[in-house]
């Protein structure tokens, strides 16, 4: 990313630093996908189900960004090695919810790091955590927003290609 003249220091540093935080976070998934022997995207897939609980296989294909059938081969491997559940929904039999059974050894691999994070706060004002949450947040729902354009764009060139 370069930097743009007209874009002030202080939010290029911002971006800078999201995108590294980006690369970290990235390199300690992989990390921790090795150490559990799970690929990353069972663990995007993990992480959606501890975040916002059951969803369907095609609901988590749709927030990963992957295809539907490469989620079928995402469940089956998470299945089999004990770290979800699919539950026949209770409103709709005909549909399966995918629960997250093995959240806690996921927890366990996280919490050397989670342990640090709280002392990076020590001192702020609950005022300066709270925008510090709103922006993080917002910088989330930006970023999901985007992957959701692009991907709605890689759609239509394949449909344009294949038409």
């Amino acid at each position: 990313m370069n930097a743009d003249p007209a874009d002030p220091p202080t939010t290029t540093r911002v971006i800078l630093a999201l995108r590294r935080l980006n690369s970290a976070f990235a390199a300690s998934n992989r990390a921790v996908g090795a150490s559990l022997g799970i690929k990353e995207s069972d663990l995007a897939v993990l992480d959606c189900l501890n975040q916002d609980g059951p969803q369907t296989p095609t609901e988590l294909a749709r927030r990963t960004h992957v295809h539907v059938a490469t989620m079928t081969g995402i469940l089956t491997r998470l299945e089999r090695d004990g770290w979800i559940e699919r539950r026949r929904a209770e409103t709709d039999r005909r549909s399966v919810q995918i629960h997250a059974t093995g959240v806690e050894r996921l927890t366990d691999a996280f919490a050397q790091v989670n342990s640090q994070l709280p002392r990076l706060l020590e001192g702020w004002a609950p005022e300066q955590i709270e925008m510090l949450i709103g922006f993080l947040t917002e910088a989330g729902e930006e970023a999901t927003a985007f992957a959701e354009r692009i991907g709605r764009g890689a759609v239509a060139r394949r449909q344009g290609r294949d038409a």
